[in-house]
């Protein structure tokens, strides 16, 4: 079995590499004959901790399975909050080829999965990114985002002082040229791509301060209970995107649009489509919405992209099982 740790996965992964594993993950979830998969989740050893499995199946691959919990207490002990192992089978024989640091492979693949989306929605106007959030899936976004988008400016906010001031002096949000906004609605209405990066039950960005042609991401809208933009926000959008068939059903802003009887916010569309080539954005004042709720084909392309490539390379450690 080739083990392979955070550093090894980023030696062998490029970006581009990145981006280009998600942008297959959609293509293939939204295929109907696509790669089977699924996954539960359950509450861990407290209340507020999630212990979750994900598996999928990629033909060309073989089947991949992602193990975990997610701890939101580690960030008051400076450790990652999502802790995880990937493992990959051989397609033929079954037997496990390789297993990697499933936190990285998940903060790769999501902030992945939203660059390859914002990829595939944007207009063809000056693109400012506005990130909500200040933790490590949000300088993973900003750091794959400025290598493979045409970018003017990268801006974030967080509630958090120290996460503001944490990006106002880490040399690494440095380099990137990333500026901290006064607030959450300046930083929205200077913003033509935002993302929002957290795990906030209520909403952190409001429909009001959007501005036409506005492309809106969210990662942390997985559950019906995580509300990052509110209702009027969703309102507001021209075109709705999620990852998965289905996911509408479990990403809280679409939830909560179907609990309201005021409105709703239309046909929901599947980026994977749009990245085909299918129908998306049709004019550069369209608001467009995207949701990522998570999918396990995310995280088997992007562990068997990391292992051929490792492997092909002399990446990693070998251990007998």
């Amino acid at each position: 079995m080739l083990i392979l740790s955070d550093g090894d996965i980023r030696a062998v992964l490029t970006p581009a590499a990145v981006i280009a594993s998600q942008a297959a993950a959609y293509r293939l979830a939204a295929d109907g004959t696509g790669p089977g998969g699924g996954h539960f989740h359950f509450t861990g050893p407290t209340e507020k901790d999630l212990v979750f499995a994900h598996g999928a199946v990629i033909p060309a691959g073989g089947a991949v399975f992602k193990t975990g919990v997610q701890v939101p207490a580690n960030t008051g002990r400076g450790v990652a909050t999502v802790q995880a192992t990937v493992t990959v089978h051989d397609r033929t024989t079954g037997v496990p080829v390789a297993l990697l640091n499933g936190a990285t492979v998940t903060t790769l693949r999501t902030a992945g999965g939203l660059v390859a989306a914002a990829a595939a929605l944007i207009g063809s106007g000056p693109v400012r990114l506005g990130i909500f959030g200040t933790g490590a899936q949000a300088g993973e976004l900003a750091r794959l985002a400025a290598a493979v988008l045409p970018l003017d400016a990268t801006a974030v906010w967080s509630p958090s002082e120290a996460g503001r001031r944490r990006v106002a002096t880490d040399s690494g949000w440095q380099r990137s040229g990333v500026t901290v906004a006064s607030g959450p609605d300046q930083l929205t209405r200077d913003s033509t791509l935002i993302a929002t990066c957290t795990s906030s039950a209520e909403p952190v960005l409001q429909g009001r301060w959007l501005g036409a042609g506005t492309t809106v991401l969210t990662m942390g809208s997985y559950a019906p209970d995580r509300r990052e933009i509110d209702l009027p926000a969703s309102m507001r959008a021209d075109l709705t995107f999620v990852d998965g068939p289905g996911a509408e059903r479990s990403v809280g802003p679409l939830v909560a649009a179907a609990e309201s009887v005021r409105a709703s916010p239309g046909a929901v569309g599947l980026v994977g489509t749009v990245i085909d080539g299918g129908p998306g954005r049709t004019a550069d004042d369209q608001i467009v919405v995207f949701h990522s709720s998570g999918l396990g084909v995310q995280d088997a392309a992007l562990a068997l992209s990391a292992y051929t490539s490792a492997a092909a390379a002399g990446v990693g450690t070998h251990v007998e099982l």
